[in-house]
């Protein structure tokens, strides 16, 4: 009776080598494993926080612009089907904003803000787009005349001073209700005050040429973006091949 063939597993396959088309030797790909622990179905939302100082216009300054700006707001927001949060102050001659909203949103919105003759001189202080949270639910307006001159300060310090006091006054008024926010805003206490700026600040900063001016935000964040391949950039083209 003859024997069934066996197979040696020791048996070297240096002449035996065959290729298994259905042999995965990398492993699973990234995607593979997001699929298969449905991480790939996560979608994450992230919130830009973004700081934006003017100055009204010349024309305008001893006027009460706080119902312009505010109606331009409001009605700017609902056209982008944005659902902002964050602060506006309004003063004699200068408008300081501190903005949650998505990059896109917040993009769109200084669009806009190119087209609004109330302000002038409009310069985007800082922007952050990896705030997984929102310290406010809503935006709210607030008029107000803080008296305060400007040392020879170093515009680019002030700028961080301001950005950093607008977002520990959010962090305060997030932890509060809607009601008491309104409250605190309409008599707002010394500590909060000492966390606005002044109308002098706000001034000084939109009027520095250093600061991003909208146009130059725009043209980073809002221009369509081309990228050159290594391999289109190799000169002298290789001659083709001759037979």
């Amino acid at each position: 009776m003859e024997s069934a063939p066996t197979s040696n597993a020791l048996e070297s396959p240096a002449n035996n080598i065959k290729p298994n088309v259905d042999e995965n030797i990398l492993g699973p790909s990234l995607l593979d494993v997001m699929q298969t622990t449905r991480l790939s179905s996560l979608k994450a939302t992230y919130y830009s926080r973004s700081a934006v100082v003017a100055r009204v216009h010349e024309s305008l300054v001893g006027q009460d612009c706080s119902k312009r700006v505010q109606e331009f707001f409001v009605s700017t927001l609902q056209k982008l089907e944005c659902d902002a949060s964050g602060l506006v102050l309004v003063q004699d001659s200068s408008v300081c904003v501190i903005l949650e909203s998505t990059s896109d949103q917040f993009t769109d919105l200084c669009s806009e803000l190119r087209s609004f003759s109330v302000l002038i001189d409009v310069k985007v202080l800082a922007t952050c787009d990896d705030n997984a949270t929102r310290l406010m639910k809503s935006l709210y307006f607030k008029k107000l005349s803080i008296a305060k001159p400007v040392d020879d300060a170093d515009e680019f310090q002030l700028a961080k001073d301001v950005v950093f006091n607008l977002v520990t006054l959010m962090r305060r008024f997030g932890a509060m209700p809607a009601s008491t926010i309104k409250k605190t805003l309409a008599a707002p206490s010394n500590s909060d005050l000492m966390l606005m700026p002044s109308n002098d600040t706000v001034v000084f900063l939109a009027k520095h040429e250093s600061l991003m001016s909208l146009d130059e935000f725009l043209d980073i964040y809002k221009a369509p973006i081309s990228i050159e391949l290594e391999s289109e950039r190799v000169w002298p083209i290789h001659p083709l091949f001759t037979y």
